[in-house]
């Protein structure tokens, strides 16, 4: 906690640079100020309009204030600066999952693992989504796909999600 005291104090009084910004909002976060976080994420985008790192520690941010619509505006945008972040996609996936957009997030877990095919994590995400939307035979092809490349199942886990999905369809 005091290196963060110390960087904060630090860094206030270098205010200069995006990347001062930025690491003053990584600071804030430390001490769970989401609010001035996403302020000086604001900043470091104002003066470095493509900082990457700064929207996507600016929609984190503002997911854990609950500022959904906010958050995946700014994960948008990261898109449109560099179509070929699979973790935008993914972070974006799971808040729209969250707001229960399961056809938003499904796009977006799919085009994450287009960009990055050993994403075990976006397999297992995506297969839950598809069992929401009863798409039961491909959520299990998904939990496999998952499971070969070393997702953490629990014994059993996979043959019990996709026999309790086939018995609901």
């Amino acid at each position: 906690m005091l290196l963060a005291f110390t960087s904060f104090s630090y860094i206030s009084h270098a205010q200069s640079s995006a990347n001062d910004f930025y690491m003053l909002g990584k600071n804030r976060e430390l001490l769970k100020d989401y609010k001035k976080a996403i302020k000086d994420y604001d900043k470091a985008i104002a003066l470095e309009p493509k900082f990457e790192d700064a929207y996507y520690a600016k929609a984190l941010a503002e997911n854990l204030l609950k500022k959904y619509d906010d958050a995946i505006t700014d994960l948008t945008i990261l898109i449109g600066i560099n179509p070929e972040s699979s973790k935008a996609y993914y972070s974006r996936a799971l808040i729209k999952n969250a707001i229960k957009d399961y056809n938003g997030s499904l796009e977006d877990y799919t085009k994450c693992i287009e960009i990055n095919p050993t994403y075990s994590s976006a397999y297992n995400n995506r297969a839950e989504v598809k069992l929401s939307l009863k798409q039961t035979e491909s959520a299990c092809d998904d939990l496999e796909k998952a499971g070969s490349m070393g997702y953490p199942y629990p014994f059993g886990y996979i043959e019990k999600k996709c026999l309790q999905a086939h018995k609901s369809s």
